[in-house]
């Protein structure tokens, strides 16, 4: 389970590293991926597993909610899972009796923001206590919450085999330890993060959705971060398309632009010696642990300052400001060193929730949901 095809890079990302930790670890496996745009999804991941399937059976149970409230929809998405009743995914459902384990992974997806989005843990809870399948989270980022909701996920997480979430404040909520960001695993497989090739020492990837900040802030931070980079030496990524080219006329028209194509396909420009101001948290965990210095603009209060702060706490040593200042980026030159043990604990988590099997072993009968 995953937001995976809208795209962003950093959703992307993590779907992409599940599913090459299950190529390797899994590779005669059945997966399924269950995500809100399986069209898009089917594109981005033809290349992955050798077995994917794509769907979006639990996002289209819990979006038909009626009520838009995850706590009243238990008992509906319940009956469902249970019962059927819903001719148009009647078939999904069914199939879901079948696997292994769903996995739900990481992100910060689940919160009130997305309220229907909290539907679909009521459903894969409803799947274990119905009929037996493994329930796993990984990398969760669970605010801004309500303390009702909460409650509420604690009782429906109380059935999971695991739950790992990545922030203190998700973790306080529902009474669970403080984990990893699932971005972290995309360090530790065979395919590459980095685009190698020569990059830009300036790099600007500030995004043009759930903005807290006016563009005239916005534009006089660019402009304050650019201001001694000649054209050559700046640049602007794209994490989210179109959302995240919004400032570029504005301030630096003739700057390189990585679209979310070049950076998906070439890997990410990020380097030792660049100078990054972001917005968002994906590029502050991967910057950071390509060993590039950066400066954080504070976003949304109850939403990305918990992210970025989860960060600040593994020690990235990046420095965050308000919008419409900038201040020299910063960096911990410890942190790749550091970046590489959180890939490497994030790895052994992936090996104990799915155990290498032999080729010759495997069975095509049971399979895991895998993402």
């Amino acid at each position: 389970m995953s937001t995976a095809g809208h795209p962003n890079y950093g959703d992307e990302l993590i779907t992409r590293a599940w599913l090459d930790i299950l190529t390797e670890l899994r590779p005669d496996a059945e997966v399924w991926l269950d995500c809100p745009h399986p069209g898009r999804a089917s594109h981005l991941f033809r290349r992955t597993h050798p077995n994917l399937h794509v769907t979006n059976t639990l996002w289209e149970l819990a979006h038909s909610s009626p009520s838009h409230d995850p706590i009243s929809d238990t008992e509906r998405i319940a009956r469902h899972v249970r019962d059927l009743g819903t001719p148009r995914i009647d078939p999904g459902l069914l199939a879901l009796r079948h696997v292994t384990s769903v996995h739900l992974l990481g992100g910060g997806h689940f919160n009130d923001l997305w309220q229907d989005n909290l539907g679909i843990i009521a459903a894969v809870s409803a799947l274990h206590r119905e009929f037996g399948i493994s329930a796993r989270a990984t990398g969760l980022g669970l605010q801004p919450l309500a303390a009702e909701r909460g409650d509420w996920l604690r009782e429906q997480f109380s059935v999971f085999d695991h739950v790992e979430v990545r922030d203190r404040a998700s973790a306080d909520a529902i009474g669970s330890e403080v984990g990893l960001d699932d971005a972290f695993l995309a360090l530790s497989v065979l395919r590459p993060v980095y685009d190698e090739r020569p990059s830009p020492e300036n790099v600007v990837l500030v995004q043009g959705d759930l903005r807290a900040w006016s563009d005239i802030d916005a534009i006089r931070s660019i402009d304050d971060f650019l201001a001694d980079a000649p054209d050559n030496e700046a640049a602007f990524v794209e994490a989210l398309p179109p959302d995240d080219a919004r400032y570029i006329a504005d301030t630096r028209p003739s700057a390189r632009f990585y679209s979310f194509g070049n950076i998906w396909f070439d890997g990410l420009p990020a380097r030792p010696g660049q100078r990054w101001l972001t917005t968002r948290f994906h590029a502050h965990l991967l910057a950071a642990a390509a060993g590039a210095a950066g400066t954080v603009i504070a976003g949304q209060e109850g939403y990305y300052d918990h992210k970025h702060a989860s960060l600040l706490e593994l020690g990235t040593g990046w420095t965050v400001v308000p919008a419409g200042s900038v201040a020299e980026p910063t960096v911990d030159p410890d942190f790749p060193a550091r970046a590489r043990e959180h890939a490497a604990a994030k790895r052994r988590l992936a090996e104990r929730l799915y155990p290498a099997e032999h080729r010759a072993s495997a069975s095509p009968g049971r399979s895991p949901m895998g993402a």
